[in-house]
């Protein structure tokens, strides 16, 4: 697989936040050496992301890139990003959503942190908020709600998150071919599945590879209106812990868990109930009796409670499904 680095963009409706994105791949600083392409996927857009990527970058005339815009039909980030994957042309594939404006440097440090150290699986950078205006009042207090800051966990808990992040092309590739499927399909206009970065970071560490951020690697993460609203905040949680569920094969690998996968769904799914119940006893007691008002904590609690109970039982075939899959490809590698 040749060296560079294929810059993979999914965008879904997102005609309005490609132009300030594309502009700031324009101006990236890259030396002549160092090969690059910026690839676009239009996930089943209903809007001019296709022409408005091709027109924006078209303005620009940057010469010695290759730009493509790709289709992808299917609604899920997983699934633009998996065609991105296999379009792209070289090994390094760096991940920027459609609002986020990486800092002009931000191809080659990354193309160099990872071409220098061959056991660097996924790559992180350091988010900057970038509100529009007029920001919300809750945004300073809901901060780690939102793609932001130094990714300090990344060595311990072995993840980073999707956006800005670099990962090895002919790692995935390799495992497509021996069937590996991801559990998380990403965010759709109706559902905020999320994960699908996670899950990619755990499956590489699964393979012996670490996951790193590095704080020279800044973009800015800009957060539109409609994103600034505890309403917001209140659907996010609630399928951020739907999405976590998701995660439970990987972690039980992870953490050497040896009980088998029913059995700690069960025990999770337990868990979760207890909570709800003991949250909305809570909840009465306090509106009832006290005739105090639910917390802003109190109501995020309990969609994370409804979040992952639901999940718990929706996709617990799923699970189970996916669990003797990851066993099988894990157990391969390791004869």
């Amino acid at each position: 697989m040749e060296a560079g680095v294929s810059i993979i963009i999914c965008s879904f409706n997102g005609a309005e936040r490609l132009p300030e994105t594309i502009r700031h791949l324009a101006t990236q600083s890259v030396p002549a050496d160092i090969a690059w392409e910026i690839l676009v996927i239009d996930n089943a857009s209903t809007d001019a992301t296709a022409l408005m990527a091709k027109t924006e970058w078209e303005k620009h005339q940057v010469t010695g890139v290759n730009f493509r815009v790709l289709q992808e039909d299917e609604p899920g980030k997983s699934f633009a990003w998996e065609t991105g994957l296999k379009a792209a042309r070289y090994e390094y594939l760096l991940t920027c959503d459609d609002d986020n404006y990486l800092s002009p440097h931000y191809v080659a440090t990354s193309y160099n942190i990872m071409h220098g150290d061959d056991t660097i699986g996924v790559l992180g950078g350091c988010g900057i908020i970038l509100p529009e205006e007029p920001v919300w009042d809750g945004l300073t207090t809901y901060r780690s709600s939102y793609i932001a800051g130094t990714q300090h966990w990344a060595p311990t808990q072995h993840w980073v998150y999707g956006a800005g992040s670099t990962c090895r092309r002919t790692v995935l590739l390799r495992l497509f071919e021996m069937g590996w499927q991801q559990i998380t399909g990403g965010r759709t206009n109706v559902k905020l599945i999320c994960g699908e970065d996670v899950e990619l970071c755990f499956i590489y560490y699964l393979q012996g590879y670490k996951i790193c951020a590095d704080d020279r690697l800044t973009f800015d993460h800009f957060i539109p209106l409609k994103r600034q609203s505890f309403a917001f905040l209140l659907n996010l949680e609630y399928w951020i812990s739907y999405s976590y569920v998701l995660m439970n094969n990987y972690l039980m690998q992870i953490e050497s868990d040896q009980r088998s996968v029913k059995k700690k769904l069960n025990s999770w799914l337990i868990f979760n109930l207890k909570g709800l119940i003991r949250l909305l006893g809570q909840i009465i007691k306090q509106t009832i009796l006290k005739r105090e008002q639910i917390t802003q904590a109190q109501r995020l609690a309990l969609q994370s409670c409804l979040g992952a109970i639901a999940s718990l039982i929706q996709n617990r075939k799923k699970i189970i499904r996916h669990a003797a899959m990851l066993k099988r490809i894990l157990g391969a590698q390791a004869n």
